[in-house]
């Protein structure tokens, strides 16, 4: 094939062999490098038409374009060329870039497979300087790559070093400027000298050359002597060959060529940077025939070039000096019209996806609603490619107008945030945002409010801000469900992502049910549209399911999201973060402790910046702790929190749900008071208490209950309606704790019908760490009395974990006096007080004070209770005992 979307050159354009030589040479990078009029994107045109080489044509269209907005419009041309297959590496590359994939990487690969390849880039000096040095370094990476460019200002690839490292040519003013014979091919055979002279005097530009060929029109020669800046700019500001242009365009008076409605169109269509038919039609007033005719017309003048085919959305642009004249124009005999032309222009810039473009329009026409829009519906991609961008171009912005724009103030916020040194100026914007947004919440249009209440969400969850992000969470919920078919359409591919940022915040605040609805809408409103922002959703669920305890429905979920397309880096970065928490939970329910650590260790790039840090810390202390490291995993756990204070990133709401992991690392280093220090000052003391409310602060107290020897006090705290509330995984700890303790307690009868219920629900929900989590001691006392009672099949279930149980018992905080530890010592015996007293050579009096206060520690209050607490804490034992006790005892 050829190259793809070469310009079209006119038919009695110039050509120039000498220019075509080095362009078609095996240079790997061939720039030309002059003012505007000399030609540069002709001769290219002229060239790229005829070579056999395969390639692809790019103009970069803004000032200033950074490497993520070049990269993504090269992949777009690179698909629609085929030279890149649709599911090939730059098939999602937007999705991948927001996700932190460098996009150079994923271009180098689309171009390697691409194989001999030419890329041509129409005004490459557009690009930034970092954007430019990628180019470069494709170059470097890739041999079977060649590079052709125009420029009219120096950039990195029209550096003389350059040319050190790589096989780089620049064609300058000299080689570009017209020789007298190509002038003279330009201007006729009959062509006096005099004139001759003028155009090579000129600079030798081509286009000097044709303006001097046939007369402009009065109309435009008027434009460029309206505004007497256009002929007195400063050199420096202007180019020779467009100075020389402006002179000659202000002292040339000739007969009129060309029709003053020819004139108007070409006037009114010059705002643009480029049209098609349609814009074309829109602008000027004509009809679509008309302006199809006037665009020929304009294109056989020389006074611009086309891209494409009319089956392909052909595009007609100006060449950039005729562009400057027919404005002058514009503004000197029709200034009222120009407000409606540039917005015009930009709502179609917008509809097309330039939405750079026309946010720059819509801001220097201070069209302050148009912008909103354009913002919403780009949010995207100007957020990915334009950041720097859209913050200087609204730097000298008032406050008293940006107060009345929360959704632009929003985005500049998250643009500011971006940077931990702008954080109070973004912090300054998220407030300035909430203000607008609560001011204009009755008069802000649905998609509007629905997106605000998004953004901010996210913003207030990832701050930490978590009761906030809940109300602004359930308003664009609210929202999203109340609007119209049409305002879901304005939304475009923005809505999934406001139902991701939604469901998000619910799980955050414990709305799992929420949660997952709102992942449920976002793939299916991702399916329906063919957006990828419903793969996310569905890692989102199968998280959420995983962290609930509800493992089937992880493992399905899970299932389908692995056959999904996920854009390149996705599954690596903050975008599969919960997919592969997802799988960590899965792995650690079958104890594949490696499976369960590579899944976390895929996200330890992310660690400082990533919200989800508490839930990777808890795998990461569960896995230490499976493992039997113990002390290692209390240590990270701590140092974790500790960086996380350092970067003000542990909200008290993460810190809470790291409770219950402290509790276990606690416990598993046979710290119980540690353990229950970690639940807060409310909940350090042993006591028996009523239940809370909190199903996890239940399950964790009875946890240290039952690690501290006090079965009773864990089923007091479980309560008869044990496993009746909170999550799956809740729910299982809660039976299969209960069940323990009244294997200790024992109960044999009970038991038995305890497991049967207990193990039923944790093997439906495909839980085992449930099991893992019960103290040892418990663990072995429950496996007993299930053989004892003739049931092998659950007797085996509990055997089979009793390996990865990791809690020791007889964890105690009771310290005994020399005196009361002898007492203690002597109660299992069943021997009476008096014989007790005997064996001490103590009255039984004494015997009785020390035994009161051994019940008050052990905070029981009987001789049986005491002695079944002192067996677990392996202070006696209990295999002398009767229930009848001795005269005298109590």
């Amino acid at each position: 094939m050829a190259l793809w979307g070469v310009p079209r050159t006119p038919v009695d354009s110039l050509r120039r062999p000498r220019l075509s030589e080095p362009l078609e040479s095996a240079t790997a990078a061939v720039t030309l490098l002059a003012p505007a009029g000399l030609g540069k994107t002709v001769a290219l045109a002229e060239w790229a038409r005829d070579t056999a080489a395969t390639g692809l044509w790019v103009r970069v269209r803004d000032r200033d374009v950074d490497g993520r907005a070049f990269v993504q419009h090269l992949a777009d041309e690179l698909i629609a060329s085929g030279l890149s297959p649709a599911d090939g590496p730059l098939r999602h590359l937007g999705e991948a870039v927001s996700a932190g994939t460098d996009p150079w990487e994923l271009l180098r690969r689309a171009l390697r497979d691409a194989g001999e390849c030419v890329l041509v880039v129409d005004d490459v000096d557009r690009l930034t300087p970092p954007a430019a040095e990628g180019l470069i370094a494709q170059l470097h990476e890739l041999p079977t790559l060649r590079l052709r460019a125009t420029a009219r200002s120096s950039t990195a690839l029209t550096e003389p070093g350059l040319a050190v490292t790589l096989d780089a040519l620049v064609l300058g003013v000299d080689e570009l400027a017209l020789t007298r014979d190509e002038a003279r091919s330009i201007l006729g055979a009959q062509a006096d000298e005099a004139t001759l002279d003028e155009v090579v005097a000129s600079g030798g530009s081509p286009l000097i050359a044709r303006a001097l060929a046939q007369p402009p029109a009065t109309a435009v020669t008027a434009a460029a002597t309206a505004t007497p800046a256009a002929t007195t700019a400063p050199a420096r500001n202007r180019g020779r060959a467009s100075n020389a242009f402006a002179d000659l365009l202000a002292r040339r008076i000739a007969t009129e060529q060309w029709e003053s409605r020819l004139v108007t169109f070409l006037a009114r269509t010059s705002v643009a940077d480029e049209l098609t038919v349609e814009l074309a039609t829109t602008l000027s007033g004509e009809n679509a025939d008309e302006a199809e005719r006037m665009l020929d017309r304009a294109e056989r003048e020389g006074l611009g070039l086309r891209t494409g085919s009319p089956a392909t959305g052909a595009r007609f642009r100006y060449s950039p000096l005729m562009r400057e004249a027919f404005e002058r124009l514009l503004r000197a005999e029709h200034p009222r019209e120009v407000r409606a032309l540039e917005l015009a222009t930009a709502r179609w810039e917008a509809g097309n996806g330039y939405f750079h473009r026309a946010l720059v329009r819509a801001r220097e026409q201070e069209d302050w609603a148009l912008a909103t829009a354009i913002v919403r519906e780009g949010w995207h991609v100007l957020l990915r490619n334009h950041g720097s961008q859209v913050r200087e171009l609204f730097a000298h912005v008032s406050v008293l107008t940006l107060r009345k724009l929360p959704l632009v103030t929003m985005m500049l916020a998250i643009i500011y945030n971006a940077r931990r040194s702008n954080r109070l100026r973004a912090l300054e914007f998220f407030a300035l945002a909430s203000y607008g947004a609560s001011r204009q919440a009755s008069s802000a249009s649905p998609p509007d409010r629905a997106l605000l209440a998004g953004v901010q969400a996210a913003a207030l969850r990832v701050s930490g801000r978590m009761p906030q992000a809940l109300v602004a969470a359930d308003r664009c919920y609210d929202t999203l469900r109340s609007m119209s078919a049409d305002d879901h359409e304005l939304l475009g591919p923005n809505e999934p992502s406001l139902w991701n940022q939604a469901g998000t915040t619910f799980f955050y605040n414990g709305r799992t049910e929420l949660a997952l609805d709102s992942f449920a809408r976002s793939t299916a409103v991702s399916d329906t549209r063919g957006l990828t922002a419903g793969i996310l959703a569905l890692g989102m669920t199968a998280g959420v399911h995983a962290i609930a305890g509800d493992l089937p429905e992880a493992a399905t979920t899970v299932d389908e999201a692995s056959q999904r397309d996920w854009p390149e880096g996705w599954l690596d970065g903050y975008s599969g973060s919960f997919y592969q928490i997802a799988r960590a939970f899965i792995a650690l329910e079958s104890f594949d402790l490696d499976e369960a650590d590579g899944r976390v260790r895929i996200l330890d790039p992310h660690r400082e910046t990533i919200e989800h840090w508490s839930l990777l810390a808890h795998l990461d202390t569960v896995i230490e702790l499976l493992r039997g490291n113990a002390g290692e995993a209390l240590h990270r756990l701590q140092s974790t929190v500790r960086a996380q204070h350092r970067r003000r990133n542990a909200s008290a709401f993460s810190t809470d749900r790291l409770r219950h992991t402290f509790v276990l690392a606690h416990l598993a280093n046979e710290d119980a008071p540690a353990a229950a220090r970690a639940l807060g000052p409310a909940h350090s003391g042993s006591g028996r208490g009523s239940a809370v409310a909190d199903p996890r602060l239940t399950v964790s107290r009875a946890r240290i209950g039952l690690a501290r020897g006090l079965p009773d006090e864990a089923l007091a705290l479980l309560g008869p309606e044990t496993g009746s509330g909170g999550s799956s995984r809740s729910r299982a700890e809660s039976l299969l704790l209960a069940t323990a303790a009244l294997a200790q307690a024992g109960d044999d009868e009970q038991t038995v019908r305890a497991a049967r219920s207990a193990l039923a629900f944790a093997a439906d929900r495909r839980q085992q760490l449930a099991l893992a989590f019960v103290p040892r001691p418990a663990l072995a006392e429950l496996a007993s009395v299930l053989r004892r009672a003739d049931a092998p099949d659950l007797a085996a279930t509990v055997s089979a974990v009793l390996g990865h149980a990791f809690i020791e018992g007889a964890q105690s905080d009771i310290r005994l006096t020399p005196r009361e530890l002898e007492v203690a010592q002597r109660l299992g015996s069943g021997a009476p007080l008096t014989e007790i007293a005997a064996q001490l050579s103590v009255s039984p009096n004494t015997v009785k004070s020390q035994l009161r206060s051994l019940y008050r520690k052990l905070e029981v209050g009987s001789r049986a209770e005491a002695v079944t607490r002192l067996t677990v804490l392996g202070i006696t034992n209990a295999t002398e005992w009767t229930s009848r006790p001795a005269p005298g005892d109590e």
